[in-house]
């Protein structure tokens, strides 16, 4: 059987294209999500997270995306190909599968942890094949709206278009190089009509800034906000420092219009 790996930025970002981590310096890690509610959770997500890259998924706390997935096939299985590595596991399935970004209230989600609550780690050694097992756990998503709190660090502000109104429905993404390419590595709820947005972090950095409309990366589509934090066309990087907030980073978005003769 041929296994593959799909990087969450390609699966939701750029309409699962399969990508593949195989070489020297990696594993696989496998198993099965079956459960009594739903039999085999076709179609479903696995998300894996990098415990080298940053702490446990919390949506409470801020939204981390994942460092590599893959896809769970008709009789439940998956399999993944990953560096070699310590990795929190989540696994999901979406009522729409063509739909990307954070899951919606009441869809089916496995967050792998240990008896005490805390996030568990599973161990990916180069060469070898880590079996989790058969999942018969699931349990409905619960969205809970971010507050913040002294003492978080993140980044908060306003996306606004050119008259200086706000622009409600779009994201922001955080990432760690000017060229902003690639997987970003945090994300921000979806603005409301006030244009507000507050992107939570893990740990302090300079990080470069993204706003668009669409969750995903790859070309921009017709008509969508889009915009960077810094002087057109030069992007600037955010100080964060730990345990604080850095507000009034405001964002200006336009919308996208693809020009003339090209593809």
């Amino acid at each position: 059987m041929k296994r593959t790996v799909i990087g969450f930025f390609l699966m939701v970002f750029l309409g699962s294209v399969p990508f593949g981590f195989a070489g020297e310096g990696t594993g696989i890690i496998t198993g099965k999500w079956i459960t009594n509610q739903y039999g085999p959770m076709t179609g479903g997500q696995v998300l894996l997270f990098d415990a080298a890259k940053g702490p446990a998924p919390a949506s409470k706390k801020y939204l981390r995306l994942p460092d590599a997935g893959t896809a769970i096939d008709n009789d439940g299985k998956f399999s993944a190909e990953v560096p070699a590595g310590r990795y929190y596991l989540v696994m999901r399935r979406r009522g729409d599968q063509t739909s990307a970004g954070p899951p919606v209230e009441g869809e089916p989600q496995y967050y792998a942890r240990m008896k005490n609550g805390e996030p568990r780690l599973y161990t990916v050694k180069s060469g070898k094949t880590t079996n989790i097992g058969t999942i018969a756990e699931v349990y409905p998503y619960r969205r809970e709206k971010t507050v913040v709190q002294e003492g978080m660090t993140g980044i908060e502000g306003a996306i606004v278009d050119e008259q200086g109104k706000p622009v409600a429905g779009v994201r922001v993404f955080a990432y760690e190089f000017a060229g902003m390419q690639g997987m970003p590595r945090y994300a921000s709820d979806e603005t409301g009509a006030d244009g507000k947005y507050v992107l939570l972090l893990t740990r302090k950095g300079a990080y470069f800034l993204k706003a668009r409309t669409h969750y995903g990366g790859g070309k921009p589509q017709e008509g969508e906000f889009m915009g960077t934090y810094g002087p057109r066309g030069a992007p600037g990087p955010v100080a964060v420092e730990n345990g604080k907030m850095s507000r009034g980073i405001d964002i200006q978005v336009t919308r996208f219009k693809q020009q003339r003769g090209s593809p």
